[in-house]
């Protein structure tokens, strides 16, 4: 019987190439509709044109990122939308669309993004940074029982007491002014660890957090690279930020175990804690009274100090604020929260400090929990959000002559007004369910100190050595906390 014999055909380098063209092309196509399906046709925001593979990387502003993308904004609109190596970000600066997304679509843009950063350095448990859901409730309620607004009079009476140590070592030694500046702290004269800590942990919030500063954000394996390699900066500052943020959790831990009856926040949420219907594990309730000191430790540090730089710089506005103290509280006494109401310019004069120098010029990303539409584009689910709080309090449409410092932009009639010029409280504490729930302690603590620093004291500008004085330029951090 004859043998069949088969001849295999061979396969052209051109027929490879027409192969591997079909298969690119029928993902393409798939990836086109399925990506279609998703967002109903609808295009993405506008923004920078994207290069392949590594997106809008080359278009992210590196430093002082609030002017760049107002500038930005004058050719994009004020809804800039990013790739970075995969990570989608929204940069938003206009106050209407900021309230519209993170406040009225709340639901959907209370997330945080993980951060590679946050967990090289420790703080990956931090309240501020948690993803929505219900640890991060549990953290947040307990910092609610401390600060809600029925609560923090309760505070009042320390906060005065407070303010007057901070008049006392103020007067003792006026060039420390940073180190007294941690207000409602019993700290030494010369210096204190604590202090210590927190300027320490107030450096690594404005630098660790600056988004798409480091690769390792967009390329996680780039964490495992060890810190003794050539170029692995991030690696080797987080063994610092680590080290600062273990020193914070083991002052919290030591003010957790000191009975003091009930009268300091860490003490009372042990107790509150610890009667609770609800089963804690031991470690869970340290680690959330971890979470919720560490975020009411810095307060207002950065306002208070743009305050004085403030009022070295514009003499004029010092006088007007002691002119009505002088009026309301008189030479007998100091301050208190029984005049907040009557001190209207020193009221307006807080406001222009927040406005002013804002403590985050960002808010603090927010990111989409799932696919959404603002105003005919698609917003992918997992995008981050930046509300550039800096550009909606220096819009010269808004507030006009917005770098100078003037509090009457917010009095009307001899009373507070945000009728033309909003308040700067409805965005300097952040937005939706991530709004800041010690903001009202925070002002507390403004008012009283602020306002007893102003009836005391004549705020002006360093001299030399011949006793000239020395014009201050207010220069800030570059990072996502400001602080002067």
């Amino acid at each position: 019987m004859d043998s069949v014999r088969l001849a295999a055909t061979p396969i052209t380098p051109s027929a490879l190439v027409g192969v591997f063209f079909a298969l690119f092309l029928f993902a393409h196509l798939h990836s086109r509709g399925a990506w279609n399906a998703r967002s109903r046709g609808l295009p993405l925001p506008p923004g920078p044109r994207p290069l392949p593979l590594v997106g809008n990387i080359f278009d992210w502003p590196r430093s002082y990122q609030w002017t760049a993308f107002r500038t930005m904004a004058a050719k994009y609109g004020d809804v800039l939308y990013f790739d970075i190596l995969g990570k989608r970000m929204l940069v938003l600066g206009n106050p209407s669309d900021i309230l519209e997304l993170l406040d009225k679509q709340s639901a959907n843009t209370s997330s945080r993004e993980h951060s590679i950063i946050g967990t090289l350095s420790g703080h990956e448990s931090n309240l501020s940074g948690m993803p929505y859901g219900p640890w991060w409730r549990r953290n947040r309620r307990e910092l609610w029982h401390e600060f809600y607004p029925g609560v923090v009079s309760a505070y009042m009476p320390a906060q005065q007491k407070s303010a007057h140590r901070f008049l006392n070592k103020l007067m003792k030694s006026p060039l420390k002014l940073r180190e007294h500046v941690l207000f409602d702290v019993d700290v030494a004269d010369d210096g204190d660890e604590l202090i210590e800590m927190v300027e320490a942990s107030l450096a690594w919030h404005a630098e660790a957090f600056i988004p798409g500063k480091y690769l390792v954000e967009a390329v996680p394996i780039l964490a495992y690279v060890p810190p003794w390699v050539p170029g692995a900066t991030v690696q080797k500052l987080s063994i610092h930020w680590r080290s600062t943020v273990t020193r914070v959790k083991k002052e919290i831990d030591r003010l957790a175990k000191v009975d003091t009856g009930g009268k300091s926040a860490v003490n009372r949420m042990v107790m509150r804690m610890a009667g609770s219907s609800e089963k804690l594990l031991e470690k869970d309730v340290e680690e959330i009274v971890r979470n919720v000191a560490a975020v009411a430790i810095d307060g207002m540090f950065s306002t208070v100090q743009s305050f004085f730089v403030a009022m070295s710089l514009y003499p004029e506005v010092q006088r007007k604020a002691q002119a009505e103290l002088d009026a309301v509280v008189g030479p007998n006494r100091l301050p208190n929260f029984e005049d907040r109401d009557t001190l209207v310019y020193v009221n307006a004069l807080i406001r222009e400090a927040l406005r002013w120098q804002n403590v985050l010029p960002f808010a603090l990303p927010h990111k989409t929990v799932e696919d959404d539409e603002f105003h005919g584009h698609f917003i992918p689910a997992g995008t981050n959000i930046l509300p550039n709080v800096w550009a909606c309090m220096h819009d010269p449409d808004v507030y006009p002559d917005p770098e100078v410092f003037r509090p009457e932009r917010f009095i009307r009639d001899g009373k507070l007004d945000f009728s033309t010029a909003p308040d700067p409280i409805k965005f300097v504490f952040g937005f939706g369910r991530r709004m800041c729930p010690g903001r009202y302690f925070a002002l507390n603590g403004l008012f009283i100190n602020i306002a007893s620093a102003l009836h005391v004291f004549a705020i002006t500008p360093p001299v030399d050595e011949n006793g000239v004085g020395i014009m201050v330029e207010p220069q800030v951090t570059d990072g996502l906390l400001w602080y002067v």
